[in-house]
């Protein structure tokens, strides 16, 4: 990946907003919305899973509104130090699930 990654997008007013509060389910909440999602996949004639950029930082990607986000670091006048190319990055265990989904 390179360092100009940052450059490359085009600029535009509140790409996004850094430390709100994460909200969490239930146990309970969780399981219905787990239930639902696998029954909502196995009637699906496709399946598209819309992820955030989140789910790659454990490979070495970084995200876009994280402390060290390429969006981030740009409002701070800064890019991103980043040694890996995409080609390189190894699937998370997340990248990994969403495969095992689909397959199954």
């Amino acid at each position: 990946m390179s360092c100009n990654y940052a450059d490359g997008l085009s600029p535009y007013e509140y790409k996004g907003e850094v430390g709100m509060n994460e909200v969490f389910d239930t146990p309970e909440v969780l399981k219905q919305k787990i239930s639902l999602l696998a029954q909502w996949i196995k009637d699906s004639k496709y399946t598209v899973f819309h992820t955030g950029a989140g789910i790659s930082t454990a490979a070495g990607i970084p995200d876009f509104r994280g402390p060290k986000g390429v969006w981030t670091l740009e409002k701070e006048g800064k890019k991103p130090e980043i040694s890996l190319d995409f080609n390189d990055a190894k699937p998370t265990v997340t990248h990994m699930a969403i495969k095992s989904l689909v397959q199954k």
